[in-house]
């Protein structure tokens, strides 16, 4: 068994299982523990090669195109990975809660500290974003900077943001806790519904064989339809409309594939089909993407339109297929999930912030790409575990401004 840190929502399978008994998910927790662990990597590449004003390093040649590659690789399926995690973590929560001890959930583990990132960790990574402060310090942070940050919330600190504290990274959690809120009232209807009605006729035909890939028809249907007016991946709310509803819809399908469980065998018997699509599909994105960006540039036309269909499967072939692979591989724990399953959370809170420090300091080395991605990455994993073992998991209230449990 987990020790007191495992969030509840990972203690059983789906309702059935519940019900009797049965063994964890711990294939859900191996899959979330190693998305946020990519997620270092991921965002050390992301600052080398995309943010502005961040690297010194040449922003050509073969060390550049790999990191970006690796980038776009995870770009469109490890994020919907993870809230289709989210939505059967739901589901399995609302199968021993009632809804109004979920919402109380809900608001300890996501509201509570998506406040404490934006009033405290943000203005930090505010503060070392390249281009904002010049002479960087202690004391001009604490007398000057942050008071200012907070005195001045209701104003948007990061270019094209919409006027509210920022949230960076963890515009995630905003996203989760808002879809968590919209959906429950469909959640309820679903779990008393069951399998009887019309719910369970839709079952019975997503478990047919290939149905199941149907549901990349949503994903790619939102991408023709908003993204030429809303392109993706805005992630200030208030105009990313295409990535709501695309996130949105996979959480849903999380949500829906663990309350009935012939659909997780679907997923099973399909990786067959579903891991060839993934890496097809994979391919032909990166391409476009790279090599022929007219196709990947939102608009109203075939080319588009094209590129949405592979976008749409490479985002859910590479969910199911990840899914299905990790129902075969990730049925047991050991003490390294042990330890990163409650882990994982406070991690993912504070590495992009220590990366942003801890970079600024790397950076000025001029190392060279490859040698600044490798002490970037290493520095921030050693510093975010550091200040996990040292501060954050000490006390209850650090343990509760992170989202663990006290």
């Amino acid at each position: 068994m987990y020790g007191r840190d495992v969030p509840d929502e990972y203690r059983e399978t789906t309702p059935a299982e519940s019900a009797a008994g049965t063994r964890r998910r711990y294939d859900l927790d191996w899959l979330r523990v190693l998305v946020i662990l990519n997620l270092l990597p991921w965002h050390g590449a992301w600052l080398i090669t995309f943010a502005a004003g961040f690297s010194h390093a040449p922003r050509e040649g073969l060390g550049v195109t790999v990191l970006r590659y690796y980038t776009g690789f995870s770009l469109r399926w490890q994020i919907p990975l993870l809230f289709f995690i989210a939505g059967a973590s739901a589901c399995i929560s609302l199968s021993h809660r009632s809804p109004g001890a979920f919402v109380r959930e809900r608001a300890r583990r996501l509201f509570v500290p998506l406040m404490f990132f934006m009033l405290v960790c943000y203005p930090v990574l505010l503060y070392f974003w390249p281009d904002v402060c010049d002479n960087k310090s202690l004391s001009d942070y604490i007398i000057r900077f942050w008071p200012h940050c907070l005195a001045t919330i209701h104003r948007s600190r990061m270019p094209g943001r919409i006027p509210m504290p920022g949230w960076a990274h963890l515009w995630f959690v905003g996203y989760l806790l808002i879809f968590s809120l919209i959906s429950l009232p469909l959640f309820i209807c679903l779990n008393r519904q069951g399998e009887s009605g019309m719910v369970g006729k839709y079952v019975s035909f997503f478990t047919k064989r290939g149905t199941i890939l149907l549901l990349a028809v949503p994903l790619i249907a939102i991408n023709i339809i908003l993204a030429p007016k809303w392109p993706m991946a805005q992630l200030n709310l208030y105009n990313d409309w295409t990535y709501f509803c695309y996130d949105l819809t996979v959480f849903l399908y999380g949500y829906i594939i663990c309350l009935h469980e012939r659909l997780w065998k679907a997923v099973d018997r399909h990786l067959r089909i579903s891991l060839p699509l993934a890496i097809i599909s994979t391919v032909i994105v990166l391409v476009m993407r790279f090599e022929m960006p007219a196709f990947s540039r939102p608009s109203y036309t075939s080319r588009y339109m094209l590129y949405s269909v592979f976008l749409g499967l490479h985002t859910w072939c590479c969910v199911l297929a990840v899914l299905a692979l990790a129902r075969r591989f990730g049925v047991r724990t050991n003490r390294f999930l042990k330890y990163a399953g409650p882990a994982s959370y406070p991690f993912y809170i504070l590495h992009f912030v220590l990366m942003l420090v801890i970079g600024y300091y790397v950076v000025q080395r001029r190392l060279g790409l490859t040698a600044e991605f490798a002490a970037l990455s290493a520095l921030t994993f050693a510093a975010t575990l550091v200040s996990y073992e040292l501060v954050v998991k000490r006390t209850r209230v650090t343990r509760f401004l992170f989202g663990m449990k006290v």
